[in-house]
């Protein structure tokens, strides 16, 4: 009691203790994810939840919840000179002088923003400049208004505003408030102004970047996706996926042959790869999204699973022997056929009775395959659909990621990732090369790759330095859980059935056609990713803006193939091929959502740090092309409409009046400003210079 309120009892704790910084942010609840947990605490007396103290609460209780919660005992806050400006001296609150933001003083940050000069009466800009800084405290302490007022009221030249005329500060800084909301302002964008940014980083040594980046961004929740990145948290993601993939599995029957033997958090990785490779079979179908609906589209993949060895990838390798089984077969005649060719060319070749090549269609290529080799057989895919020609999509294989990633880094068969980055939407390319087997051609890049590795293998392909590209948001990259000591599930009784049941559909998708009905899936994805996009936008993250935007590309890919065998019933056969059109339901929406949730999930999760270094290299970068240019224009205008020699060297902070001439001369060279006169004083002839009214740039 005799110490006073709450924050009095702060502030002669802290003088108790000795050498302790007030935060007066933690005055109230405000701050409680800093409190400490029982397990925290070595020996707990239980008689502290008991204590109460009704003397106490009758006397600040009612104040206390009116918002009256500065220091009572006035002998408790002492006040500290603060000098800022040109020489400017003020008494500045303690309590406002002690505020942190992420451990640096926000004081000192203030001095050093108003380090040239002080708002002043004569400027008129007072009130402004009081709005601007309190925009610039609220981005950096996360809006708290009341330590805002605080430390704006603290400002000699705002006290000078509330003698004068009674400004209302706290009204000041609603109205900032408000405008950081409504992003109504331009300075109001999730950072502080750039005149903030540079005191930053002359008080505390560093960049705004570099302090915020220390701190883990929360990230968006996603309802049944994730909220951070843990490696913990994508080991429960999994599982609660895997359960949900089980729950569709009673609509969706072949989840079960595709999951088969394998545990719940290994479900989302057999998904994908199934979906991958099914839909390469259904490569004569396409579809219209809502960008660019003109356009028809090819369903494209580019897949990785990745986990650490022996965690179970093989699963992999049985779903490509069953389900590109038919696209393997065809490949045979065309590789007997090569192969034919080959072996004509060596024993015939000498006697000038080359045979001609044929030209055939081959679509799996395994990881060591030529760029010649490649585009070759992807031109000569073509087959005859509806009347028009269809490029058919190549396929590759791979159970070693880090395998694939060595044998295109030399050879014929070097680096194909411009290859890759194309392949996501059909991209055209083309080769001009001079020798013999590259023929002179355009061509649209189709291939689906799906290869198992693992994260050293994935740092490998996808890194800070080639993050740029763009090849992180067209891949799908979905992990698979550590087996932490577990035994696989043993199988006493061969399951020919599922097999069977995976060909049987495989040989199906093979003979599908035409353009899929899926418009009320393109829909429901629009507005998925418009949710999202609102969330990135409040957030302002840069960051998930990118990671979000192929998102919806890959939840229709993936979930199309199911979706059709769903609706089965509804196509018919004409020919050898099926077709038709077919209602997609809530079910079908469900089954999407859910590869869309887990796709961008996991995007945040792989590239979510790597995507935030890259906007903050490139916002670092601008800022100090900006800051080197902003110094000049702040500096010129300082200057007074006329002005002298003397005025320049103060306003450029110049060493004499030669090198102020020689500023001079350059800003009347670029016609900025012009010689408006001259006058004696003290005998002495000076020259008055104005400004011409262009400004700046």
């Amino acid at each position: 009691m005799e110490w006073g309120n709450l924050i009095a009892n702060q502030h002669a704790m802290a003088s108790e203790l000795g050498n302790v910084i007030i935060d007066e942010s933690g005055k109230d609840s405000s701050r409680m994810s800093y409190i400490c947990k029982n397990s925290d605490i070595l020996y707990l007396d239980k008689e502290l939840f008991t204590y109460e103290n009704k003397e106490f609460a009758k006397k600040y209780d009612a104040e206390y919840r009116a918002g009256n919660s500065r220091a009572a005992a006035a002998d408790v806050v002492a006040s500290k000179v603060v000098k800022q400006g040109a020489g400017d001296v003020c008494q500045v609150d303690a309590e406002s002088i002690s505020l942190k933001w992420r451990g640096y003083d926000v004081q000192s940050i203030i001095d050093q923003r108003y380090a040239d000069k002080l708002p002043c009466k004569d400027d008129s800009n007072r009130h402004t400049e009081s709005l601007k800084l309190a925009t610039d405290l609220l981005l950096m302490l996360d809006g708290d208004k009341a330590a805002v007022q605080r430390v704006v009221e603290a400002q000699p030249w705002v006290q000078e505003i509330i003698q004068e005329r009674g400004e209302d500060v706290g009204q000041t800084v609603s109205s900032a408030a408000s405008c950081i909301s409504q992003k109504e302002k331009k300075y109001t964008n999730n950072m502080p102004s750039k005149a903030m940014l540079e005191a930053i980083e002359k008080a505390t040594g560093k960049t705004f970047q570099e302090i915020t980046k220390a701190q883990t961004q929360k990230n968006l929740s996603l309802g049944p996706g994730p909220s951070d990145r843990s490696e913990e948290d994508i080991s429960r993601w999994l599982w609660e996926w895997g359960s949900q993939i089980e729950v569709l599995s009673e609509d969706y029957p072949i989840i079960k042959d595709i999951t088969k033997g394998l545990k719940k958090n290994q479900y989302p990785a057999a998904l994908f790869v199934a979906g991958g490779l099914m839909m390469t079979l259904m490569t004569r179908c396409t579809y219209r999204f809502y960008h660019r609906p003109e356009e028809l589209r090819r369903l494209n993949n580019s897949t990785l699973i990745i986990g650490d060895p022996a965690s179970g990838k093989s699963f992999a390798t049985r779903l490509f022997k069953l389900l590109a089984a038919p696209i393997v077969a065809a490949d045979k005649i065309g590789k007997e056929a090569i192969n034919a060719y080959r072996e004509q060319m060596r024993t015939k070749g000498a006697n000038k009775e080359k045979p001609k090549k044929p030209k055939v269609v081959v679509r799996v290529h395994p990881a060591r395959t030529s760029n010649a080799q490649f585009i070759q057989d992807m031109v000569n895919s073509v087959e005859e659909v509806d009347g028009e020609l269809m490029q058919l999509h190549q396929l590759t294989f791979d159970t070693e990621l880090d395998n694939t990633m060595t044998v295109q880094k030399g050879g014929s068969w070097i680096d194909k990732q411009s290859l890759e980055l194309k392949a996501f939407h059909n991209e055209e390319d083309g080769q001009a090369y001079s020798n013999n087997d590259s023929i002179l051609q355009d061509f649209y890049v189709t291939w689906n790759f799906i290869c198992t590795g693992t994260p050293i293998a994935l740092k490998k392909k996808v890194n800070e330095q080639n993050f740029g590209s763009g090849l992180a948001t067209r891949l799908t990259c979905i992990p698979l859980p550590a087996t932490n000591f577990e035994m696989m599930s043993r199988e006493s009784n061969v399951d020919y059935d599922s097999d069977n049941r995976l060909k049987d559909w495989a040989e199906k998708l093979d003979r599908t056609k035409g353009e899929l009905s899926v418009q009320k899936i393109v829909d429901e994805l629009y507005d998925w990713t418009a949710r999202r996009m609102a969330d990135a936008a409040e957030n302002d993250s840069k960051a998930d803006e990118m990671l979000l935007k192929r998102c919806a590309y890959h939840g229709l890919n993936f979930s199309a193939p199911f979706i059709v065998m769903r609706h089965w019933g509804e196509l018919h056969q004409e020919g050898e091929f099926w077709c038709g059109v077919f209602e997609t339901d809530e079910v079908d929406w469900k089954l999407a959502e859910l590869i869309v949730n887990i796709q961008y999930a996991c995007q945040r999760h792989y590239f979510g740090a790597m995507a935030e270094t890259y906007f903050d290299n490139k916002l670092r970068d601008a800022s100090v092309n900006i800051r080197r240019q902003q110094k000049t224009i702040e500096a010129f205008q300082r200057l007074p409409e006329e002005f002298t020699v003397e005025d320049a060297m103060r306003c450029f902070s110049l060493a004499n009046d030669v090198v102020a001439r020689v500023k001079i001369s350059r800003l009347v060279k670029d016609h900025l400003v012009e010689k408006a006169g001259e006058f004696i004083e003290n005998g002495t002839t000076k020259a008055v210079f104005k400004k011409t009214g262009l400004a700046m740039g």
